[in-house]
Order: structure tokens, then sequence, then C-alpha cells
């Protein structure tokens, strides 16, 4: 059968999906896995209680705990009252923007990224027919993000450029903190692309998959009431290790999950995951203390690098890591050689990482990498000291 006979959209079969993200691991052999976003430390000692007591005629009906909702809101409440009506169970996170990308008008849309981002986000755009338009982070400044320069991406200038076509932006994204880096963008910088942005009607979508290993009071949830054009999605699988269970959420205006609400399955977020998901919100320390090990870590690693304020690209050697959030589990390493690929010197030393390859704007000289638990952290120190000196 000829599938270009089908009436398929012609993205779907003009363009190749590039991704990280797979079900199937292929771990070097005695080696540690620093690939997957997930918390290597595993998720709070309240969700095993919970499994253990959960009652099987459960698993029966559809789904309707109401406990995630009422934990989400009551995790936030020191910061901004969310009601019901803000929020959606989703999925996990992806999952989350897939619902918010097609709720918007996708016909000449353009969005405006970070480069590089979260690969996933841009390419399920891409494959609705949607332009995707980044600022791109400078690998001379260290891949540090620059608000100045991404404000000068400037929104009426790009309606008349020739290069859109008369087209405008229909929305941005901004992953904070920002994956593959894992460098997080100030609160306040935040509130300037959104004031920005609303004056053009233009949607700004904050992914805070990793916003558990950020302050709360950095959270662009804080802000949601104020700007009507504002979607926060969150996710239970970095911070709180619950990758396994696809639990995550969208906080925005009503009128906006009204119209979410529209294109989803009512029943997504199982019973037990809701349960589960609410026990792990319940306790505020497990983050704080898996955050205080990624900061040592992260100091060793640049005391291996040979960081220091003297220096720039983020070493002095040849290897370098990018401006980045201690406290967060993921970081990016690039190396002066772009020739060499990092992703396969550190498989020779038993680490698995992601390529720079699959995320735009970077090549196999950089890699993303998410911190091991302490007991393995010794395997990936000795491999970036190798690495560095190549």
């Amino acid at each position: 059968m000829d599938i270009y006979k089908l009436k398929i959209k012609k993205q779907l079969l003009e363009k190749e999906k590039i991704s990280y993200a797979s079900d199937h691991i292929e771990l070097p052999e005695g080696g540690i896995d620093c690939s997957e976003g997930c918390n290597p430390y595993g998720f709070p000692p309240e969700c095993a209680d919970v499994l253990k007591n959960f009652e099987p005629a459960k698993m029966g009906p559809y789904p309707h705990s109401q406990a995630l909702y009422d934990a989400i809101r009551e995790y936030w409440k020191d910061q901004i009252d969310v009601e019901r009506d803000n929020l959606i169970l989703t999925d996990g996170s992806i999952s989350a923007l897939y619902i918010v990308n097609n709720i918007f008008d996708t016909h000449d849309a353009v969005v405006l990224g970070i480069s590089p981002q979260f690969t996933d986000y841009y390419m399920h755009a891409g494959m609705l027919g949607i332009e995707y338009a980044p600022y791109q982070l400078d690998r001379l400044n260290n891949y540090k993000f620059d608000i100045e320069q991404f404000l000068q991406m400037n929104y009426e200038e790009y309606v008349g450029s020739e290069r859109a076509h008369g087209r405008s932006y229909n929305y941005i994204y901004i992953d904070n903190p920002n994956n593959p880096t894992g460098q997080m963008i100030d609160i306040n910088d935040i509130e300037r692309i959104v004031s920005e942005a609303v004056k053009f009607d233009i949607t700004v979508i904050i992914d805070e998959a990793y916003g558990d290993f950020m302050d709360k009071n950095n959270s662009a949830v804080r802000l949601f009431a104020k700007y009507p054009n504002m979607v926060v999605v969150r996710t239970l699988s970095k911070g709180y290790g619950l990758a396994g269970l696809r639990i995550g959420y969208i906080i925005a205006h009503k009128e906006l999950i009204h119209c979410m609400n529209k294109m989803i399955n009512p029943y997504m977020v199982g019973e037990l995951d809701r349960e589960i998901g609410a026990a792990a919100l319940s306790n505020r320390g497990f983050v704080e203390r898996c955050k205080a090990d990624f900061a040592e870590m992260k100091k060793q690693l640049r005391e291996a690098l040979g960081c220091s304020e003297d220096c720039p690209q983020g070493s002095s050697g040849r290897l370098h890591m990018a401006e980045t959030l201690d406290t967060n589990s993921l970081f990016m390493l690039y190396h002066d050689d772009q020739e060499i690929n990092l992703k396969a010197e550190f498989r020779k030393r038993g680490v698995l990482v992601i390529d720079g390859y699959d995320f735009k704007g970077l090549d196999s000289s950089a890699a993303r990498v998410r911190l091991p638990e302490a007991d393995d952290f010794p395997v990936l120190l000795e491999a970036v000291r190798e690495i560095n000196a190549l």
C-alpha cells in the first residue's frame, strides 16, 4: 500500500522525529545511567506505603480520586490560590505539552523557543505544522540565557520579516529550568517575557518539568492569575522520582483550562497514581535532600574541570560545564574538540549520557548528563576527569 495516498498530515510523512526519549535503554555492562531525567534517589517513602495499602477494588472503576488535585492545591497555597478549575491532570508533562499545542490554531503558526531545549516539544509542534523559531544560546557565553537578547527577538519585527512571510509568533515555549543545560531563568525575567507577550496576544508556555529542583519562589505558577496568556506545566517524574507512573499537571487561567478540557481524555492519571502522587507531594523534605546532594556533586565536578570565576567557558581544561543551577540534577558538558563524540567517550567509561546531537543547536561534542546517586558519583567524576584531558 502506498501510504502517501492516505490522508495523513504531510508533516508526518515528510519529517522524521529526533528524540532521545525511549522505552529502551542500553546500559553499559557494569555501568551507571546518567541519561534519564528521573530522580536517581527514587521517590519518597510515602509512595511505597500507598502502594502497600492500596485496595485492589479501586482498579475496577474509572479514576475519580480528588486526592492529587487537593495535594497540588495544598502544595501551592503558600504562593497562590490554585482553584480546581485552574488544574488539569495529565499523563506526565510531555502529555501536557501535547494538549497545550493542540488547542491553538496551527495554520501559519510560529513558536519562539530557546535552543537547545526539550526536543520533544518542538518536534511535536513541527508535526502539527508549527514553525519553530528559537533564540540560540551562545556557546561563547557558556550557553547562558540572556534576557536582553531574548527580548530582542522582537515580536513586531518578526511579523514583517521575509522569513516569517507576514506571520507573527503565536506562542513562546520556555523550559525552566532548561533541558539540557539545567540552568534556571529568574522569575523576574519570566515575568518580563510574559508581560511583553500579552501585548501581542501571545501565549507563553512555561515547562517546569525540572521545576522541583529550583526554589518554589521562582515558579511561574505564582504569576498565572495575573497573566491570562500563560500556561505552566509541571510533573512528578523528576524531583519526586515517579516517571514510571506518568503524573503531570497544567495550571492556567480557567478559560484556557476550559478549552483544554474539550480536547483531553477525561480519565488521565490512574486511581493508584493519583493517590501515590498526593503522598509524594506531602513529603516536603525529600527533594530538598536530593538538591543538597546534587549541589555538592556539581561543586566537585567544577573542581575536577578547573572551573573558576575567571574562566568564562566553564573550565580551564578542554571539557566545559554549561551554565547550570547547582541544585538541579541536569547539566550539560561540551568539549573543545568539536569532532569528539562525548556520548561514546562516556560510554567507554561506563557512563550512559544523552548525545548533544539530539538537541537543536548542539552536536555530538556536547552531552546532557543527569547526576547519579552519591554512591555512583565517583564513576562519573573519574570519567569527567579523563575526558577533560583528551
